[in-house]
């Protein structure tokens, strides 16, 4: 596990380490700056011309402490201002005295033109950013956002702490933020270089010491990632003299003419991920064919008319079986028909154990009055939609949900309960546990997807784990599927359940 911070949180630490530890400002700063020149030697070892961005705060401050030890290493550092020098404070104005005593070209930015600064910026073979730290809030201002303004999309920047202009504690930008190919982040990870889109623009993240040990000064933190790494911890153990019932059974539910292969692909992941039973509740003219692919799972026919499962009769068909499932899940390839919304709405009242509803059925739980009754019963409802459901089912756009995809997420898990926002880095919420899911990539954005997701973690819902657990390792083994395949194109989703492993 990884842990993230708020700003406020690493704010703290420092006051803890100044404090507690009886460390000065001043020296967590130089400290703090002195790591992150060394970083970017060592990530640079060739270049010479280096622009520090300096905004007016502490993050300015550590820029000087880097432009200085640059300097100190023959390189040429230019240090860029948003403020004039006199009206930095306490350590910020030590460290750019000392910055500016020690030889390094000092400019603000208000004494230049836009053709100026451009011409900066273009002649620096690395551009650092510390324009905007923890403690900045909101979209960015004034000379900042006319600094970012004439940044290029291709330049090489680094960042210090946070790319400026993204959002330390929920990873949203607003309108103007740097995209670095490096961030080099002081004492812990912050949250927002872990959720989309911030970590769409902190490239490789790098944790610069500042000469206080973390574990003394740190609390609780505010958001945790999950990796492979993680998977031996999470996994269900499974007795050696297991029997297959007892490694749970799942029903699915879904399918329709025009989506046959959706509920197939969730039942081959449930089967890869160790489920004991399957059962596939599908439209009876899904299952001959279904059947020949997938001989593993236990076929229910439903009643169907004009391509689409029939309400009349479904609770005759699939109540005898509730007793022998441990989970459902809902939704995979269902269409959207007031027949398929009236099973859903059943399903919602009457399945009393752990359920998971995705894709179509996501919709029809949108327009259920008060959600199907959901929110009665959160500890046994996982649901799992892109951003385009999860808009739905807030009632907002996709393009707000995907700025804002962390407080979407815990939006959503007040309603209905553990809530897998799919994307990039993945979001688990489930009242006030937070996480995020380090692994995927663009891989995975592929046509049943989704469904393998589903059905992996329906499997560990049937064998007991919590809802989060579940949903949480479901996406870890599904991430790391896709990463095992590489970026290539080309990949499927049956071939993508061939590659999820639950450990050696």
């Amino acid at each position: 596990m990884k842990k993230f911070y708020a700003g406020s949180s690493v704010r703290e630490a420092d006051r803890a380490a100044s404090e507690k530890l009886g460390i000065p400002g001043i020296v967590l700063m130089e400290n703090a700056g002195r790591s992150a020149a060394e970083a970017l030697i060592r990530r640079r070892p060739c270049e010479r011309n280096f622009l520090v961005l300096c905004g007016s705060g502490n993050n300015g401050g550590d820029g000087f402490v880097v432009a200085r030890h640059l300097a100190l290493w023959e390189r040429t550092p230019t240090v860029l201002s948003t403020s004039s020098f006199d009206r930095y404070k306490d350590a910020a104005a030590t460290a750019a005295v000392a910055a500016m005593n020690s030889g390094v070209r000092c400019l603000c930015s208000s004494d230049l033109r836009d053709d100026d600064i451009a011409a900066l910026i273009k002649s620096a073979d690395v551009v650092v950013d510390a324009l905007l730290g923890t403690g900045s809030s909101g979209a960015p201002r004034g000379e900042v956002v006319r600094i970012i303004g004439l940044c290029p999309d291709e330049l090489r920047v680094v960042s210090l702490d946070v790319p400026s202009g993204v959002d330390p504690d929920t990873g949203e930008t607003y309108g103007s933020a740097l995209h670095a190919e490096a961030t080099l982040t002081f004492l812990a990870e912050k949250v927002g270089l872990a959720v989309s889109p911030g970590c769409l623009h902190s490239g490789e993240v790098e944790v610069c010491a500042i000469g206080a040990a973390p574990e003394l000064v740190l609390g609780g933190c505010e958001l945790v990632g999950y990796d492979s790494s993680d998977v031996p911890k999470l996994r269900p153990k499974i007795p050696e003299d297991v029997h297959k019932s007892g490694r749970g059974a799942l029903m699915i539910v879904g399918g329709s003419d025009n989506f046959r292969g959706a509920p197939v692909l969730s039942a081959l992941g449930a089967l890869r991920a160790g489920c004991g039973l399957v059962f596939l509740a599908v439209p009876d003219f899904i299952v001959p064919q279904a059947s020949a692919l997938l001989p593993e799972a236990i076929f229910i026919p439903l009643p169907s008319k004009d391509g689409f499962v029939r309400f009349k009769a479904f609770e005759k068909t699939v109540s005898p079986w509730f007793e022998k499932c441990d989970a459902l899940v809902l939704g995979p390839g269902f269409g959207r028909t007031l027949e398929t919304e009236m099973v859903t709405g059943w399903l919602c009242k009457e399945w009393k154990k752990p359920i998971l509803i995705d894709a179509d059925a996501l919709r029809h739980v949108a327009n259920i009055e008060k959600n199907a009754n959901l929110g009665h019963r959160k500890g046994s409802v996982v649901i799992t939609p892109h951003e385009g459901e999860a808009a739905h089912l807030l009632g907002s756009s996709v393009k707000k949900v995907a700025g804002s995809r962390l407080s979407s997420c815990v939006e959503l898990a007040g309603k209905f309960g553990t809530v897998l926002l799919k994307g990039p880095h993945t979001l688990v919420c489930s009242g006030a546990d937070k996480r995020v899911i380090l692994e995927g990539g663009p891989s995975l954005a592929i046509p049943g997807s989704g469904d393998v997701l589903s059905g992996v973690i329906g499997a560990f819902l049937a064998f007991g784990l919590s809802c989060v657990d579940a949903a949480t390792l479901g996406a870890v083994v599904h991430g790391a599927s896709g990463v095992a395949h590489g970026s290539s194109g080309g990949l499927l989703a049956r071939e993508l359940v061939g590659k999820i492993k639950l450990g050696d």
